[in-house]
């Protein structure tokens, strides 16, 4: 399958089945993450992979309700980082970008191997570093859900649409421009 067919085919689905993951398949995504490109190979994302059932479920204990589908997940990854971790130069923190690098090539793994996955931020941060042992001073920055595809019984009309409805994304004049910056970059609802 060529790359951009793994890229377009990556959605943010819900309807998950319950069916567990092998970790031969978490190890294969968790190295497409560790070898995600790095300033200095500081590597500075931690992922904390939750698929023990006691475990998982407090932590699912601190997601929103709206995240009421990702209760069905056999696995949730946690994605840590720290500003220190990596570059730091004026207002810019580059190891939220590179976490941000290591989380996708996680998720393309996970689309490669039959997986759904869908990140979230709808999550109780600070529950979810205390029951996984993330010390205050580290970024909990985002719970990744994993899971096989499903059915979509259980979701609300709202994500069933979604589901199947079509990819939706902002026309690509809008987010980029070539040589120099252009107004029409401004989002219109800012």
């Amino acid at each position: 399958m060529p790359l951009v067919s793994v890229i377009e085919s990556r959605r943010a689905y819900r309807a998950l089945s319950t069916k567990n993951i092998s970790r031969d398949v978490i190890s294969r995504l968790i190295e497409a993450a560790h070898t995600a490109p790095s300033s200095g190979n500081n590597q500075p994302w931690r992922i904390i992979t939750v698929d023990d059932d006691t475990q998982l479920a407090a932590l699912k204990e601190t997601l929103s309700r709206g995240n009421y589908w990702a209760q069905k997940a056999p696995v949730i990854a946690a994605f840590v980082t720290h500003p220190s971790w990596s570059m730091q130069i004026g207002d810019r923190d580059y190891a939220f970008f590179e976490l941000g690098m290591a989380a996708m090539s996680f998720q393309l793994q996970a689309v490669h191997e039959g997986l759904y996955v869908h990140p979230i931020a709808g999550f109780n941060a600070d529950a979810a570093k205390k029951v996984l042992g993330v010390p205050e001073e580290f970024v909990l920055e985002t719970l990744v859900i994993l899971g096989h595809p499903g059915e979509m019984d259980d979701l609300n009309e709202k994500h069933r649409e979604s589901e199947i409805g079509p990819r939706l994304r902002k026309p690509i004049e809008d987010i980029a421009t070539f040589s120099r910056w252009d107004e029409r970059l401004v989002p219109k609802d800012k």
